[in-house]
Order: structure tokens, then C-alpha cells, then sequence
């Protein structure tokens, strides 16, 4: 039962990640696209800033994404030994 429920946890927890890569990508191209467009309009270049904006959000989208899975990477060593460790007790 307890493998079942760490499991469970687990695809949680990878189901987070992949919502949160959503809304992080969203959110960070809005951001550049709103911001690119308010300096457009300030400075009078039609779709440079813009541009560069949502650009600038795909990128730290990305960057966000791989930080959160060098941290998963780094943990499933640690998941990994402790589910042998439940299910072959010596």
C-alpha cells in the first residue's frame, strides 16, 4: 500500500512540474509581450521591443523549466534508494 501511495506522490509531482512549466511559459511571454508593446508604444518602434519580449519570455521559460528538472534529476537517486529500500528488506 505505501508503494502505491510514493507512487502516487510521484506522478504528482511530475504532473506539477508540468503544469507549473505551463503557466511559468505563459506567464513569462505575456510578460515580455505586454512589455515589449508598452515600450513600443513609449518610443515609437513598431514590433522591436515586442519581439524581443516574448523572446525573452521563451527563454526564461525554458531556463525556469531545466532548473526544476536539474532538481528532479538530483532527487531521483535519492527516490530510487529509498523505494528498493522498502520493497527488498534485508
Amino acid at each position: 500500500m505505501a508503494a502505491k501511495k510514493r507512487h502516487y506522490w510521484d506522478y504528482a509531482r511530475f504532473a506539477n512540474m508540468a503544469f507549473s512549466f505551463g503557466v511559468t511559459m505563459i506567464a513569462a511571454i505575456l510578460l515580455g509581450l505586454y512589455g515589449g508593446a508598452w515600450l513600443d508604444r513609449r518610443l515609437g518602434t513598431s514590433p522591436l521591443f515586442m519581439l524581443a519580449g516574448v523572446f525573452l519570455g521563451v527563454g526564461v521559460g525554458f531556463r525556469s523549466i531545466l532548473s526544476e528538472l536539474r532538481i528532479l534529476e538530483k532527487e531521483a537517486p535519492k527516490i530510487k534508494t529509498n523505494d528498493q529500500d522498502k520493497t527488498h528488506p534485508d
